[in-house]
């Protein structure tokens, strides 16, 4: 099977990914970041407003508004797995291209049919055509903000990184693009950082 990855007018490169949402491990870490997050603000504010209301805190109130705050994390998963699962379908399409300017990724309303029928994907995956290409959240990253590449091969997810730190995930869906967009990336972030007239 050929690789999604297609040159179109040198440099240029672009493919097409499924990214899962629900089973996504980098989404799902920073979702139970996000739940820690949660968790300690909502803990504090109850305590908080116990401490203004009564004047005093004890220890069956820390106890309480951890019950609280942790019932309150609960609701916010359940009412994640209900968007990632039933509405979102645990997937979407995106496009990225890669070219002179920067890196562009092209979020696509569609639900993007997978080349191989699995059950679960984990991991993006090719991507069989969408039948539209509506665009919901387009996304750029110029060259020259980048100053290096972070690679998490096993989930052949490239991260391009600045001086704010991650500027893109870039998801590939099979070793060939990955391979491709590293050494595209790599190509850029050293032309960028060559002196005008350097060797």
């Amino acid at each position: 099977m050929p690789s999604p990855v297609t040159k179109r007018q040198e440099p240029e490169l672009s493919w097409r990914v499924g990214v899962p949402v629900g089973s996504n491990p980098l989404i799902l870490l920073d979702f139970a970041s996000i739940l820690v997050v949660a968790f300690l603000l909502a803990w504090l504010v109850l305590l908080a407003a116990q401490f203004y209301f009564d004047g005093f805190v004890t220890a069956a109130h820390v106890w309480s508004g951890a019950i609280v705050a942790f019932d309150f994390c609960v609701l916010l998963a359940i009412f994640y797995a209900i968007v990632c699962f039933l509405v979102m379908r645990n997937r979407y399409a995106a496009l990225y291209r890669f070219d002179r300017t920067g890196a562009h990724c092209d979020n696509l309303k569609c639900y993007p049919k997978a080349l191989s029928r699995k059950a679960l994907h984990c991991l993006c995956y090719p991507i069989e055509p969408p039948p539209f290409s509506a665009r919901s959240v387009e996304k750029h990253v110029g060259w020259g903000d980048v100053t290096r590449v972070a690679e998490l091969r096993s989930l052949r997810v490239l991260l391009l990184k600045g001086k704010r730190g991650t500027l893109m995930r870039v998801y590939c869906p099979d070793r060939e693009s990955y391979a491709a967009a590293l050494r595209f990336v790599e190509a850029k972030i050293a032309a960028e950082q060559t002196p005008p007239g350097g060797q």
